[in-house]
């Protein structure tokens, strides 16, 4: 996959926990916060589908309906 480069501005006490974070992990700092912005991303979309599956479970027979009228 291709990279694209991205420049951070981070106050220095956030660089430092993210250089130590990476270090303790043996990764680079860009793959921690790669990893940090996939995690955020997936939790998103977990919750997006979790709430879209308690519409559909609470609601999917009215929605049926209505396209069935449509």
């Amino acid at each position: 996959m291709a990279k694209t480069q991205v420049n951070l501005r981070l106050d220095e006490s956030a660089a430092e926990m993210a250089r130590q974070a990476a270090e303790t992990r043996h990764i680079p700092v860009n793959e921690y916060v790669e990893q940090l912005i996939r995690a955020d991303n997936e939790q998103l979309r977990a919750t997006f589908l979790a709430a879209a599956q308690e519409v559909l479970d609470g609601y999917g027979d009215l929605i049926d309906e209505i396209e069935g009228t449509a």
